[in-house]
Formats: C-alpha cells, structure tokens, sequence
C-alpha cells in the first residue's frame, strides 16, 4: 500500500508540471567583450576558447542600442580608434558565454556598419559584404553546445564610400524550456494527496 501511495503521489505531482518556454538573454556586445584593430593572421581567435587574447583590448563602448532600439540590451562597441577613426577601420572581436542547458531556440540579431563576417563556436553564421551598413537575424541553435560557448566576429568600415563612421553590435536571446506548475493541476494534486491520506487512514496506515 505505501508502494501504491507513492506512485500515485508521484503521478500528480508529474500530472502537475508542463514544460514551457522561457525568454532568456544568452551574449550581448559590451566593455567585457575583447578586440584588437590588428590582423590576428589566420590564427584561430574565432575557433578556440583558449586562444590567448590577452594582448587585445577591452571594447570601447560607443553607443547603447536601446536608445535607438528600446528593449535592446547590447551596445555599439569598436576599438579604442572611435568610431570616426581614420585608422581603425576593421576590428576583430571575441567572447565566450556558458550554457547549464541548450535552449530550444536561439536567435543572433545585430548591426554592423558596414561589413563583417560572425562565427559561433567556429561555424561561420554571418557574412554580410554589401558596403552597406545591415541588420542581420539568424538561428544559431544548431551551432550552440552545453557549456562554454564562442561568440566572434570581424568588422569593417566600407569608408571610402560612406565616410568613417563604424560601429558593430550584436545580442543572442533564447528560449529554454522550464517546468512550470499549471494551476488546474495544482488543485487536483492538493486534492489528491489529501484523498490518499483520507484513504490511508481509513485502512489504519500511517
């Protein structure tokens, strides 16, 4: 009988959870994110967590997207040059986030003035080579993996152009499913269980 009490319990309390999804910033372009206006070579800084970028530069912020785009959390960010720099016209970029599980979805969305290529753990996403500034939204979900993840990228500035005037950003956000308790179910368990015990000590049991 306390075998029996057990399942039962142990099947509302199942009955009483739904996974459902939750909204979730995973990276964002920020200070904490390192770039360098010096050709890394055909190193691998946009392939390995480990590659030593201790000798680039911490970004410098240039803008706050939601000023622009409310809601947004990334910032505009470049090298030390500025964005008017004359000099500084390509960037290289790179940071690593963690993951405890793999969302369901995941979307990269962002802006580079005014051309520039994305790679997400290796895998080249993003290419945009126009000589215009452009947005760019795309799933990343099959290129994620639990654990620590690399987000990088190359910028640069089509200024003969459109003149100096550079900046890059980019925000990942996701969707991960989470147990939640449904409310009609959450009556029938606390109804449930106070039958079972009813039950229970109707047969003596304790």
């Amino acid at each position: 009988m306390k075998r029996m009490f057990g399942v039962l319990t142990s099947l509302v309390l199942l009955m009483g959870f739904a996974a459902q999804a939750q909204a979730s910033l995973i990276a964002y372009t920020d200070s904490s994110w390192r770039v360098t206006a010096s050709d890394p070579g055909l190193g691998n800084w946009n392939t390995d967590l480990l590659y030593n970028d201790s000798g680039w530069e911490t970004a410098t912020v240039l803008y706050n997207v939601a000023d622009y785009l409310p809601g947004y959390t990334a910032q505009g960010v470049w090298s030390s040059g500025g964005q008017f720099s004359t000099s500084e016209t390509v960037i290289w970029a790179r940071d690593s986030f963690n993951l405890g599980s793999l969302p369901l979805t995941a979307v990269l969305e962002g802006g580079i003035d005014d051309d520039g290529e994305i790679y997400v753990n290796g895998a080249l996403v993003v290419v945009e080579n126009n000589g215009y500034a452009n947005g760019f939204l795309v799933d990343i979900t099959p290129y994620l993996t639990v654990g620590d993840n690399l987000i990088a990228f190359r910028a640069y500035d089509n200024f003969p152009v459109w003149g100096y005037n550079h900046a890059a950003w980019l925000q990942v956000d996701g969707e991960f499913a989470q147990a939640v308790p449904e409310p009609g179910t959450m009556i029938l368990l606390g109804t449930g269980i106070a039958g079972l015990i009813a039950f229970r000590k109707r047969l003596g049991l304790k």
